[in-house]
């Protein structure tokens, strides 16, 4: 999937934003949210993880002016199953929500598409109401808890969106 096709999905003609491969740095000038940047600060191998999840993957960025205001991307795990990944600005859903939401439900069903996936799941911190409740309103289904799956033994909660024939 190129940039061209995101920023028709995310709808960026006439906003200032636009869409570019997922570069680790650019991760470095963004607002995070706490438990983001703690995976940063603490994880030694989190960022090479994220270079090299995207490097034969699906990574990109969603500049506001030049500015990261969202790192996202789809991590094939073996055929037909891919995993989603997400890093948000904490400033992102003040002035885009709608855009973002738009765009996300169109991309995961693209993306799907795109790359034959008959499921597609992601992991959410537990204590992250928002991201809870934005994931269920994009049709993803929740699974289960994982209990102390995070390096700093928190629970995270799988969801998954799968194809129904």
């Amino acid at each position: 999937m190129n940039e061209t096709t995101l920023e028709y999905l995310f709808n960026t003609s006439g906003t200032t934003l636009s869409v570019v491969p997922f570069r680790s740095y650019l991760l470095n000038i963004m607002d995070l949210h706490e438990h983001d940047q703690a995976h940063l600060d603490q994880m030694p191998d989190y960022v090479s993880y994220l270079d090299s999840a995207t490097r034969d993957a699906y990574g990109y960025c969603v500049l506001d002016n030049g500015r990261p205001v969202l790192c996202f991307g789809v991590s094939p795990q073996w055929y037909g199953v891919a995993e989603l990944w997400m890093i948000p600005d904490k400033h992102l859903l003040r002035k885009h929500r709608f855009i973002f939401h738009r765009g996300a439900k169109k991309f995961m069903e693209l993306i799907m598409e795109e790359l034959n996936l008959h499921r597609i799941h992601v992991t959410v911190l537990s204590s992250n109401i928002k991201a809870i409740k934005w994931i269920e309103s994009i049709s993803f289904q929740r699974e289960g808890v994982l209990r102390k799956y995070t390096f700093d033994k928190k629970d995270m909660i799988i969801y998954s969106k799968v194809k129904e024939y």
